[in-house]
């Protein structure tokens, strides 16, 4: 027997189902089954179930397709567990069939499009017909009935290749819905008794069925009893109700006898979906009970309250009928923003202040829908994630693709079409920052810096080997690849390069690399086992196969390179999508070879789906999509993106679906079903409705026009109440908010983020100079004063760097960190510093050209073909010349350490001076002396004459191809190394106005001016130059230096400080370097 209860509300059905419930079956051990519309409906319902019994138990929920096809088994006997016809197996056997010509050229339309598309547009359009049948299942069962038998309907022209499509796919006799549903419906009214049947059925919360599953329900109804729990938005009929642009297109109608059709215009135009399905709903046989409150019990409490009660008595208010909205009526709103972001921040801080005005309100009780939840995620987390000074809302993200919730997954993805990667350094590494992959592979997460700073110094960028090069048409070279950089730290470990001596250390093509020892050599070997293990994954995935086998070799893989417990439910997912293949492949009775690309289409595709139930009705806020037989009841109901073009979605048909050129009453069509989605929602928010869009241009504040279906809303809203002063209400609940969080208005009447409110008082207050990066620093302790001679070099090498790193312990993010995944077309730096070190070792060496060119490949400094000969050949050329003098002036004698313990200004310097011989101080480089060597030079030999003992001269000589420097002994060594101590002191507490390239400009300039020009105006002319950059010099500003920009924003350094230090510290540097040249000469 069929029993229809009717009701506006969940709650009233809620209480039947779960008194039903309650009442046990003949059989203690058999589940209660309930059809339920939707995941998040099941989960309410056994929460529900939890709450008035204490505990919910033995209660299967499931969903009306699900449900059905196991009716159909239980009734019907030997069915398959996946039917061949679900939308999925569907597909892979219409791809079956669109690869044989043979097949096409029966059907010249379909082979018209596929012309000259790869497999992928194939495997898509094998997706979209499916699709379409599957539709066609459900609401036109009598079309493909008609196919089966080889007539055609005359439906147009797309008719022709689906009538020969299904009848194809049917002629082997596979089971399908629509030619079981018929043999079900037979045995279902039959009078014979069925087996296997549930003792009772329980269908909750339907607002919307197909007309096959009620026609079920209706035989079902027949041998056992079904319950049938439905929301109705209106306790009046309702089936014959228009919408005013339906009697607008009727000659015949009157606009003055319209309300007499229209009933509520809400319901006229939002529940067109459900007036069809109720309609068909009451046509089945069987009890029928409505649960309405009466009249005297509907309170036009509030806004909200009063529209929901309009509907329920499918009434149009008079302009004499309409309520006077109340001051602090806040039921429904209409939250007007400038970008999605703001959206989240204004519901926060909204959601905040009804939490504050109404303590009995909790999170569990509020629900936040968007139709895209994907575009509001991460503003979500990032706005609701706990923050300082912000009072903390518990909140659950639902419907979340797997693919956007759990980065293992991507990175699954990523690994399935290794075959075409590119095997980028830099990508590889990132597969290891995955727990899960990286425990597999033994690697732990602390191991990641030094690998990368192995395959920097290996050379490796991209590529396994030459081999791989040479299959995407490119020269079979090794240079840049994992083979070359792997077998150089493989060598450098087994033979280190030192074991070659005075010759050339060259093992073949490879100059090993000294770069680890010991227990560093495991670390090296499970990186070189993962690479390897990658390549021979890449070279099994290239070899197309059937699809069974596809689904085994991926388990194998997620076997392979994933660890099971660090991640088992992602990998648990994961194996469930292999094995869900498997079953297509074996249902679709496919053994055609399919190529990696289209399986991972369709696993993209699979796993882009949400994570069911997950996220939902957890005790917090829940945000969620809009999914249509959702609508839970909330006491506050939020709806984030309302925008126009948004809401309703756009899911246009494809272009040869039948059933948008003969549509027929009852179906289901994704804007028709967001109508009916706007009035659910509207009708299960108890207290307040919160409706937000993006209504104004964030570039211009020009307004945006909301959803069409928000401005049928408030139409609505201004034909139930009123104003006194006869303003349109629908604009007193519109609220506009400022662009900025911390605009000012924002907290008139109170706020809740303490930052932004900080903000908001600091744009209120009177404009204020700008202040500095940081306020001067207390003095340091001790331990900041005794310091070794390299940190003092440090210091002033990068004043910048050295306060904010070593102090204030920030390290900004360097692009150089990161590995190239591109061969180098120029000398980068690091290459131009290893190549004239090459150079000059092979000069010293007695190496030939031909084994210096080797190394120099080997090592990865070079850029590939000629070019790279050519940059070689001229950067070796000014380092020959240099050599033989370095050779001359280089001291036979073994460099010692020199103990250096010096105390001025408050600051001790105690460590050693390496580089010191009997003749003091020797150095070379093989670039251009610099302005950044200019200081630790100076400091150096500041530090030798303090400390040099009788047998050591207090010299320094510092050579390079384009000049060199030297000094002698000074007698006022101390009187100069005090200033640089006390810069030192400020340095650790403020930045220091000392640039090495702007200083030394200014200093210069001062000493040698242009010619007519003061010497003033020339040196702040040049360090303005060096600090911004000079107009078509290629070397950028100081100020472009990540260090400087951030110790001085907001502040110019070329200050009266700064041209004090400059000649108080370098000037001294210039006037004894230009001294010793006039000596020399």
């Amino acid at each position: 027997m069929l029993s229809l209860y009717h009701a506006p509300d969940l709650e009233t059905l809620g209480e039947l189902a779960t008194t039903l419930l309650a009442k046990p079956l003949a059989d203690p051990f058999a589940p209660a089954l309930v059809v339920v519309p939707s995941q998040g409906m099941g989960r309410w319902l056994t929460l529900e179930l939890a709450r008035k019994q204490g505990i919910a138990m033995q209660l299967e929920t499931q969903l009306p397709a699900r449900f059905v096809w196991d009716l159909s088994r239980a009734v019907l006997g030997q069915l398959p567990e996946q039917s061949a016809f679900a939308p999925q197996t569907l597909t892979w056997r219409l791809y079956d069939w669109l690869c044989e010509p043979a097949n096409l050229e029966l059907a010249p339309r379909l082979a018209q499009y596929l012309d000259g598309g790869d497999e992928r547009r194939r495997l898509s359009l094998a997706a979209k017909i499916a699709d379409t049948f599957d539709q066609y299942l459900l609401y036109r069962d009598d079309w493909l009935a008609a196919w089966e038998r080889g007539e055609t309907l005359d439906l147009g022209p797309d008719e022709g290749w689906q009538a020969l499509l299904w009848h194809e796919l049917t002629k082997d006799g596979h089971p399908h819905r629509a030619r079981l549903l018929g043999d079900l419906l037979q045995r279902l009214y039959g009078d014979e008794a069925l087996p296997g049947l549930p003792e009772r059925l329980l269908v909750f919360g339907i607002s919307s069925l197909p007309p096959h599953h009620l026609r079920v329900l209706d035989g079902l109804a027949r041998h056992i009893d079904v319950v049938v729990c439905a929301l109705n938005p209106s306790r009046e009929a309702w089936g014959d109700i228009r919408d005013i642009r339906e009697l607008a297109r009727q000659p015949d109608s009157g606009v003055d006898d319209w309300y007499l059709d229209v009933g509520h215009p809400l319901l006229a135009s939002l529940g067109k979906q459900g007036r069809d399905f109720f309609d068909a709903l009451f046509s089945l046989e069987g009890q029928e009970f409505g649960l309405y409150s009466a009249d005297e019990d509907l309170r036009d409490e509030s806004l909200l309250r009063a529209l929901q009660n309009d509907i329920l008595r499918l009434h149009t208010r008079h302009p004499d009928e309409r309520m006077q909205l109340a001051d602090g009526d806040r039921s429904l709103e209409m939250h007007i923003a400038h970008s999605p972001l703001r959206e989240v921040e204004i519901l926060h801080d909204q959601l905040l202040a009804r939490f504050a005005a109404d303590p009995s309100l909790s999170p569990d009780q509020v629900v936040v829908l968007t139709p895209d939840i994907e575009r509001y995620a991460p503003f979500i987390e990032a706005v609701f994630a706990p923050r300082e000074g912000v009072p903390r809302i518990p909140y659950s993200l639902a419907d979340r693709s797997l693919r956007a919730e759990v980065p293992l997954i991507e990175a699954f993805l990523e690994l399935l079409m290794l075959a075409q990667s590119r095997f980028a350094a830099e990508e590889v590494l990132a597969w290891l920052e995955q727990p899960a992959i990286a425990r597999r592979a033994g690697i732990e997460s602390e191991d990641l810096p030094l690998l990368r700073d192995w395959l920097r110094e290996a050379g490796v960028r991209w590529g396994r080997d030459g081999e791989q090069r040479a299959k995407l048409g490119l020269p079979a070279e090794a240079a840049f690849t994992w083979r070359q950089g792997l077998d150089r730290l493989l060598l450098g470990f087994a033979a280190p390069p030192q074991l070659a001596g005075d010759s050339a250390p060259l093992l073949g093509e490879h100059w090993p690399l000294d770069a680890l020892e010991g227990a560093r050599g495991q670390l090296l070997g499970r990186l070189v086992a993962f690479v390897e293990r990658l390549g021979q994954l890449a070279e099994q995935l290239a070899r197309p196969r059937p699809l069974a086998e596809w689904a085994d070799d991926l388990q194998l893989l997620i076997d392979s390179l994933f660890d099971e417990r660090e991640a088992g439910e992602t990998l648990l997912v994961l194996s469930q999508a292999c094995t869900a293949l498997r079953e297509q492949a074996l249902a679709a009775e496919l053994k055609r070879p399919i190529e990696l690309e289209l399986v991972h289409q369709q696993l993209s595709a699979a796993l882009q789906q949400g994570s069911g139930a997950s996220g939902f009705l957890t005790g917090a806020v829940t945000f969620c999509t809009m999914v249509p037989m959702r609508s839970l009841p909330f006491r506050l109901v939020c709806l984030l993106g309302l925008d126009d073009g948004v809401f309703p979605r756009r899911t246009p048909p494809s272009g040869f679906d039948l059933m948008g050129r003969h549509p027929r009453r009852g179906d289901r069509a994704r804007r028709l079903d967001d109508r009916y989605l706007l009035l659910e929602t509207l009708l299960s928010a108890r207290d307040a409705l919160y409706l937000s869009y993006v209504g104004r241009d964030p570039r211009d504040n020009a307004q945006l026009p909301p959803s069409v279906l928000l401005s049928e809303v408030l139409e609505a809203v201004d034909l139930t109440a009123v104003l006194p002063d006869g303003s349109k209400v629908s604009e007193r609940i519109s609220i506009a908010h400022p662009l900025q969080p911390f605009a000012p208005g924002n907290f008139a009447s109170g706020g809740f983020s303490a930052s932004w409110f900080r903000a908001a008082q600091r744009l209120a207050e009177p404009p204020q100079p700008p202040t500095p990066f940081a306020s001067r620093l207390a003095e340091p302790d001790a331990a900041w004063l005794t310091i070794e001679p390299s940190q003092l070099l440090q210091c002033f090498r990068h004043p910048s760097r050295f306060l904010l790193e070593q102090r204030l312990g920030l390290r900004l993010a360097d692009s150089r960190e990161a590995l190239a995944s591109d061969e180098p077309f120029e000398l980068e730096m690091p290459a131009w510093n290893g190549l004239r070190r090459l150079s000059l070792q092979a000069l010293e060496h007695g190496w030939s050209d031909e084994e210096e060119r080797r190394m120099a490949c080997a090592a990865g400094w070079l850029p590939p073909g000629e070019v790279g000969q050519a940059l070689w050949g001229k950067l070796r050329g000014p380092v020959r010349a240099f050599a033989p003098r370095l050779f001359e002036l280089r001291p036979s004698e073994v460099p010692e350490p020199l103990p250096v313990d010096i105390a001025l200004a408050g600051v001790r310097i105690h460590g050693w001076l390496d580089g010191v011989t009997s003749g003091g101080l020797f150095g070379w480089k093989l670039g251009r002396l610099g302005e950044w060597d200019l200081a630790p030079f100076w400091l150096r030999h500041l530090m030798l004459n303090l400390s040099a003992t009788p047998d050591i001269e207090r010299n320094s000589l510092m050579l390079s191809p384009a000049g060199d420097w030297q000094l002698g002994a000074l007698a006022n060594a101390a009187e100069l190394l005090k200033p640089w101590l006390v810069a030192y002191r400020e340095a650790i507490c403020e930045p220091l106005p000392l640039l090495p390239r702007s200083s030394h400009a200014f200093a210069s300039g001062l000493r040698k001016p242009s010619r007519g020009s003061e010497p003033l105006e020339t040196a702040r002319k040049r360090a303005r130059e060096a600090w911004l950059g000079a107009e078509f010099s290629p070397i950028e500003g100081e100020s472009l230096d990540p260090w400087n920009a951030l110790a001085y924003r907001d502040r110019d350094p070329l200050d009266e400080r700064f041209e004090t230090l400059a000649e108080q510290l370098i000037g001294p540097i210039l006037d004894a370097l230009a001294d010793d040249e006039e000596d020399d000469a």
